[in-house]
C-alpha cells in the first residue's frame, strides 16, 4: 500500500469481512443463547448486520471499488474465543455471559474501525455518500454497545449474577 486510497480500501475490505462474518456468527449465536432477551437481540442485530454489510457495499461503489472481503485477525481471534467457550462451557447463563463479553469486544473493534475509516475518508475528502453510511453503521453499532451493557445489569441477569457470584 502506498496511498491513503489503498489504505482506506483495505481498510474497507476488512470491515466487509467482519460484518459478513457477523451475520452468520450472530444467527448461530441467536439460536444458541438461553436468555430469550439475548437470543432475540442478536437476531436483531444480525438482521442491522445485513444492513451494514448493504451500506459497506454502497460505499465500495462510490469509491469505484468491488466489494471483497480481508481477513482481520482481530475478529478472527474474538471468533476464535467465543469457539472454544462454547466447547467448554456447559451452562447456559454462562455461556450467554460470554456471548456478551464477547458481543461488547466485537463491537468496540467495529467502532474503532468505523471511526479510522471515517478518519481517513475525511483525510480523502470523501463525500457524505461515503461518510454517512460508515457512520449509520458506527452509530448502530455504538447503541448496540450500550443494549449489550444494560442487559448485564438487568433484573434478568440478577438470578445469574446471584448464582455465580461468591458469597
Amino acid at each position: 500500500m502506498n496511498t491513503l486510497e489503498e489504505l482506506f480500501e483495505h481498510k474497507l475490505r476488512q470491515m466487509y469481512y467482519v460484518e459478513t462474518q457477523l451475520v452468520e456468527d450472530l444467527d448461530q449465536m441467536a439460536m444458541k443463547a438461553g436468555n430469550d432477551e439475548l437470543s432475540q437481540r442478536l437476531a436483531d442485530h444480525r438482521d442491522e448486520t445485513r444492513e451494514h454489510v448493504s451500506r459497506l457495499e454502497t460505499v465500495f461503489d462510490e469509491i469505484g471499488s468491488t466489494p471483497a472481503p480481508t481477513e482481520d485477525a482481530v475478529l478472527d481471534g474474538i471468533r476464535a474465543e467465543r469457539d472454544e467457550l462454547e466447547g467448554s462451557i456447559e451452562d447456559k447463563d454462562m455461556l450467554d455471559m460470554g456471548y456478551m463479553v464477547g458481543g461488547m469486544m466485537t463491537e468496540r473493534v467495529e467502532m474503532t474501525g468505523y471511526e479510522g475509516l471515517l478518519m481517513l475518508a475525511d483525510r480523502l475528502e470523501y463525500g457524505t455518500s461515503v461518510t454517512e453510511p460508515l457512520e449509520a453503521n458506527h452509530d448502530e453499532d455504538e447503541t448496540a454497545y450500550r443494549e449489550v451493557d444494560a442487559m448485564t445489569t438487568s433484573s434478568d441477569m440478577k438470578a445469574f449474577w446471584d448464582r455465580i457470584t461468591p458469597s
